[in-house]
């Protein structure tokens, strides 16, 4: 997933030590791997390197705008898309209650699709734009939703204009934060496919 390098390693490394002992300990050394990646590729960006491919320009693009997210923001983003924990190892990570991680991974998508886009329209007020985007993210990220919650989401969806902008939003940032992945699988050397993390 996160190609090959430091990166990869410290990424595999932490997923054997997960199997044998401190799931925390190992987490948190996946994290630093994400960030690693992240940090490596918005250096590159800032260091104005020439695109080499349509493949490549997105990946700068997109390492420049996650690294203006603030920084829980972006270690939750990664741990989630990159590595794809649940929210509790998320939360485990980054240390908040798991039942905080829908929301944080909810901003930072918004977020990430703000530094991609730009700002756009506002979206209009709505009284309920925190339990709309708790349950989007945990919808999302295939996380149990309770029927009550599925329920008022579809009905409230059908009638909250800036939820449901919203929500497309996420959608969006979450497949244009895989792509960058994806990028990169892609241009992984013939075979090296094997030994890569995943």
């Amino acid at each position: 997933m996160l190609g090959h390098g430091d990166a990869a390693e410290a990424a595999e490394r932490a997923g054997r030590e997960a199997a044998h002992g401190d799931r925390v300990q190992a987490l948190t050394a996946a994290a630093a791997a994400c960030r690693a990646h992240e940090d490596a590729g918005a250096q590159a960006a800032d260091d104005g390197v020439e695109a080499g491919s349509l493949a490549e320009a997105v990946a700068r693009e997109l390492a420049q705008a996650t690294a203006q997210l603030p920084e829980r923001q972006r270690e939750a983003l990664a741990l989630r898309e990159l590595l794809g924990l649940s929210h509790d190892e998320v939360g485990a990570v980054v240390g908040l209650d798991p039942s905080a991680i829908g929301l944080l991974l909810a901003r930072a998508r918004l977020r990430l699709r703000v530094e991609l886009r730009g700002e756009g329209a506002a979206l209009p007020p709505c009284d309920e734009r925190e339990r709309a985007l708790r349950t989007i993210a945990l919808r999302q990220d295939g996380e149990p939703v309770s029927e009550a919650d599925e329920d008022w989401l579809i009905e409230h969806l059908g009638h909250c204009v800036g939820c449901a902008r919203a929500h497309s939003t996420m959608l969006e940032a979450s497949a244009c934060y895989r792509a960058w992945r994806l990028d990169e699988e892609a241009e992984a050397p013939a075979g090296a496919g094997a030994d890569a993390p995943s």
